[in-house]
């Protein structure tokens, strides 16, 4: 069917689905302490994550999260499977604080997450071949985005801080 002549901007599914992926996201930083900041501008990251000790006190560095909706995840075994493009792996793989890729499952209302840097330097064959346009990474189905994940991701980033990942 045709668009009506007074035709207007249209919210799709996909752009719901994203806001339910920032949305769920942002919940579990916000209830560990800390602060979710979204990016307007998309060039390979969504939210910024800035994390605060115990007592409320500003922490050096951040936590890039780019995250990837989609009505149902693509298996691969015990994990989820997804394409990324090479240009995002190029940028990721070199960021000097986490970078954590989030898959999140608008049917089961689930997330799942990745840290890129972690995930590649664990195995160099890893890495896209010459020429490719995506390289495939494989997330696990027990890496749920919940609290604790927000706050091993904050470890993580003060892991790196003190240079001891």
């Amino acid at each position: 069917m045709p668009p009506p002549p007074d035709a207007r901007k249209r919210r799709t599914r996909q752009h719901v689905i994203a806001d339910q992926s920032l949305n769920h996201v942002e919940r579990f930083v916000i209830d560990e302490g800390h602060v979710a900041h979204r990016l307007t501008a998309d060039y390979g990251y969504d939210l910024l994550m800035m994390t605060f000790d115990e007592h409320g006190y500003a922490e050096p560095g951040v936590i890039f999260l780019q995250l990837k909706a989609s009505e149902s995840l693509s298996r691969s075994g015990e994990n989820y499977a997804f394409d990324l493009d090479v240009r995002d792996y190029n940028l990721w793989r070199v960021e000097p604080f986490p970078v954590i890729l989030v898959l999140f499952d608008a049917s089961r209302r689930k997330a799942y997450w990745l840290h890129v840097q972690g995930y590649v330097a664990d195995n160099p064959a890893r890495r896209p071949a010459r020429g490719a346009k995506t390289v495939r990474v494989l997330v696990g189905r027990r890496q749920t985005v919940s609290r604790r994940a927000a706050a091993r991701w904050r470890r993580l980033k003060a892991m790196i801080a003190a240079g001891l990942a």
